[in-house]
């Protein structure tokens, strides 16, 4: 490692962690890298439509309800000792409600970052972009619809890049056919929907 390589990436890191809570980025202890939790700037009024899958749909045509917040994505990344003279970071991005192919156009976005601005530090340039540019650039608008699965038991789930997300929702037991106005409940790290 370069000691100009070492000496940029402690400086962005010190800056990130500077910039953002440790909600939002925690360095790594082992290694250099770490996490962020990167929370969307929703447009106000913004809506999520949660609907059923195949013939079995909530409340047989799904519900509609506005919300601030969506969980956050989650960018994990570790810098190589070439760092930024010459290699990009490695890094993995997740999102509970995003296809695969939606986080692979964001990942392909950051690469391309990477070589817009090769020799450069970028992170604080993905975090950016991931908070204030993701809805834009992969044509996400209100309504977003969200699918649910029915699992057994009156439970459901979100179905998301093809599999079964923790998140979803519980029937209350004095209503095992889900007759009751579901209502939703956001934060930045869940969704939790409930019946009442």
């Amino acid at each position: 490692m370069s000691s100009e390589d070492k000496e940029a990436q402690e400086d962005e890191l010190l800056a990130l962690a500077s910039i953002y809570d440790e909600d939002e980025f925690k360095r790594a202890e082992s290694a250099q890298g770490g996490e962020t939790r990167i929370c969307l700037e929703l447009p106000q009024n913004f809506k999520i439509f949660v609907s059923g899958n195949s013939t079995e749909s909530l409340r047989n045509n799904g519900f509609e309800y506005t919300v601030c917040f969506l969980p956050p994505l989650v960018l994990n990344f570790e810098l190589p000792p070439d760092y930024p003279s010459t290699s990009p970071p490695a890094f993995t991005l997740s999102g509970k409600w995003l296809s695969q192919a939606q986080l692979s156009a964001l990942c392909k976005h950051l690469d391309n970052v990477w070589e817009e601005n090769r020799g450069c530090v970028v992170l604080f340039a993905w975090m950016q972009f991931l908070k204030e540019e993701t809805l834009s650039y992969l044509n996400i608008s209100s309504p977003y619809e969200l699918k649910m699965c029915h699992q057994g038991n009156g439970c459901w789930g979100m179905w998301c890049r093809g599999e079964l997300c923790r998140v979803g929702l519980r029937v209350g037991l004095n209503d095992p056919e889900g007759l009751f106005q579901p209502e939703l409940f956001c934060d930045s790290r869940s969704i939790s929907i409930t019946y009442w």
